[in-house]
């Protein structure tokens, strides 16, 4: 007779459940909106009494049509909302609304997002590309809800001149659609 519960069922059931449970609180969390996040990563550590998270290795976090990508993430949570997320990478990269004309690309070696106010701070090497400019400098900060970029080292006197201190900005002329005259040819 054969019993009527199979063990190896039960602790296969049992380790998946144990791993829903570690990893629920990591879905469906908003950065800014409530759309789901999704994670993938080569390791996860989640603390369950501080509700923090490390990802390691290859590490990309997508919402809706922004994406995170860099080596090393740590998202800090409270009574379950995301507080901020920092992003270290060789480069990290920020990609928002990758299919558009208002497409927005930062790349730097740190990133950090905080929730409450709609900012990502960019560190060392960084660059941000919205339409048509493009932003470098070694401190860039990007509200992402107002599309409003603030780079440089504050105004503060004591750190302007200095090598890789300074704000460099391209600004790239609209192209002329084919069918209008320019200036030159009339």
């Amino acid at each position: 007779m054969r019993p009527l519960i199979n063990t190896k069922q039960v602790k296969r059931c049992s380790a998946t459940l144990m791993l829903l449970v570690l990893l629920a609180p990591q879905i469906g969390y908003s950065i800014t909106d409530k759309k789901e996040v999704l994670i993938q990563a080569d390791y996860m550590k989640f603390d369950l009494d501080t509700g923090s998270s490390t990802y390691r290795g290859n590490v990309s976090i997508i919402q809706g049509t922004i994406k995170l990508t860099g080596e090393k993430v740590i998202i800090t949570r409270k009574n379950n909302e995301i507080i901020d997320i920092k992003v270290d990478g060789n480069p990290a990269h920020y990609l928002q609304d990758e299919n558009t004309e208002n497409k927005v690309h930062a790349i730097s070696q740190h990133m950090k997002f905080t929730a409450s106010t709609n900012r990502l701070v960019l560190t060392v090497d960084a660059s941000l590309e919205q339409s048509s400019q493009t932003v470098v400098s070694q401190r860039i900060v990007y509200d992402t809800q107002n599309k409003i970029i603030i780079a440089g080292k504050n105004g503060d006197p004591k750190n302007s001149g200095q090598s890789g201190d300074r704000v460099n900005i391209t600004l790239t002329p609209k192209k002329e659609s084919p069918n209008k005259p320019s200036l030159e040819n009339q």
